[in-house]
């Protein structure tokens, strides 16, 4: 049996359901090792999210939020008044949000609006604009981070004959002016994704494909294969430009959803064809803890978990698991996102400054009348919650969870994000920070109680 000295053991408690249990972390470094190792240099459990939201630069200018909402990218690109106006905002964003990340320490961002769609990069074809792109890259550069990069594969151009789906209004799906489906023109798809990667292959850490396309919005509801032939044409396609790559799916669907039987048809399905070949992650989202109705409850987690992992290991074997999208509030809610599930998440990110002012919230648990259905809860609380829940993930097969970077306060979303509106740092941050510190590159874990 090693010494004691040789093994960096971290034993860590959970509450779960009334019970108590323990988990002990390996590293893969014995402790003399982990001496002379920096933080920096570890492998990190954690990351950011739209830490270079493409829809956070449209704040503060007049008539820019409506128009694009209303009328979609290309025409919003094509009005070089706001356009001009547009990238000063987004500059002086990313300029901000550099220090945040550096803050966080942490060294993946997500990134789902945008910067990786189809549409924006190539609004006519043949013809391809990196201006946005560049710009997001230049600045995650300088904050240390790679992107996880959500591949939205729509243009306009190539969807000529799609019809928006009419209660698909949010802002996300305006990039690609609200048209989604298949790729129409599969070999100018390929060529997209080929000189996509091959410009940013050294700032991606993960190329996610597509987001949340077993719900309403993604193009792919109820179309299990169309999606897997999308992520093998799209897998096939990243690797031969960077055999280093790294794939995952579009996150999946909360399975407490009104939909869940339908999206745990689509997921099993897709394995079934022989979609894990073309994964090296699984992902998965989890916002049931941020959103109407919501209630600690990590029973319901750790189903999720469980679910995805038994349906990997009878379909060619499990993959390592990414939570793309997970978080509980802090505060009062005064807004909610719609029921999570319905595709691809309007509510997730792009959090807009709360008016000055605000309020401080009532004492914790008080609901506040005509405005919420959700109790307040204390930093204090959201802090024990991201510890818990973290635990459990890495604990059940999960290797990077995701966390927005800001979020205005007392907004069911905004107040999961690390920092608020004012760049304030919220409480569980050093929590997040303390775990990646103590058992980034862990090799294994145990429950041993």
């Amino acid at each position: 049996m090693e010494k004691l000295t040789k093994i960096l053991l971290i034993a860590l408690l959970i509450i779960v359901g009334g019970g108590i249990a323990f988990w002990k972390f390996w590293p893969k470094k014995t402790a003399e090792e982990s001496t002379t190792t920096s933080t920096t240099e570890k492998e990190s459990l954690l990351a950011t999210m739209l830490a270079f939201n493409l829809n956070d630069g449209l704040t503060g200018i007049q008539g820019a939020g409506n128009k694009f909402q209303e009328e979609g990218w290309n025409k919003f690109r094509n009005d070089s008044n706001l356009y001009s106006q547009y990238k000063t905002s987004l500059e002086k964003l990313y300029q901000e949000r550099v220090g945040l990340v550096k803050q966080s320490g942490f060294r993946v961002d997500r990134e789902i609006t945008g910067l990786f769609t189809w549409n924006v990069i190539e609004p006519e074809k043949g013809t391809f604009d990196w201006e946005l792109t560049d710009l997001a890259a230049k600045y995650a550069r300088e904050a240390g981070v790679k992107f996880s990069a959500v591949v939205q594969p729509f243009a306009s151009w190539d969807q000529a004959g799609t019809q928006p789906i009419a209660s698909c209004t949010a802002l996300d799906f305006a990039w690609y002016d609200y048209k989604a489906g298949p790729p129409k023109d599969t070999e100018a798809y390929k060529t997209f994704l080929t000189k996509l990667v091959e410009r940013y292959k050294d700032m991606v850490a993960i190329w996610e494909i597509g987001n949340e396309y077993d719900g309403q919005c993604g193009g792919y509801q109820n179309n299990p294969q169309g999606y897997f032939e999308l992520v093998k044409i799209s897998s096939e396609t990243i690797k031969e430009a960077d055999p280093q790559a790294k794939i995952a799916n579009g996150g999946a669907s909360e399975l407490t959803h009104q939909d869940a039987a339908s999206i745990k048809s689509f997921w099993q399905k897709f394995f079934e064809l022989g979609g894990g070949q073309y994964l090296d992650y699984f992902n998965l989202h989890y916002n049931s803890e941020r959103s109407e109705g919501a209630k600690s409850d990590p029973s319901t987690y750790l189903e999720h978990l469980t679910y995805f992992n038994d349906l990997m290991a009878n379909n060619g074997g499990k993959k390592p698991i990414i939570v793309t999208e997970i978080g509980t509030y802090s505060g009062t809610p005064s807004s909610q996102m719609q029921p999570p599930g319905g595709g691809q998440q309007p509510g997730i990110g792009g959090q807009q400054p709360g008016p000055a002012g605000q309020q401080p919230p009532p004492p914790a648990g008080q609901r506040v009348q005509g405005q919420s259905s959700l109790p307040t809860q204390s930093e204090n609380f959201q802090a024990a919650w991201y510890f818990k829940y973290s635990i459990l993930s890495f604990a059940d097969g999960a290797e990077l969870l995701f966390i927005d970077l800001v979020g205005q306060d007392n907004d069911v979303i905004g107040g999961s994000a690390m920092f608020n509106t004012e760049g304030k740092a919220r409480q569980f941050l050093t929590t997040l920070k303390t775990i990646n510190a103590k058992i980034a590159g862990f090799s294994k874990s145990e429950k041993i109680a």
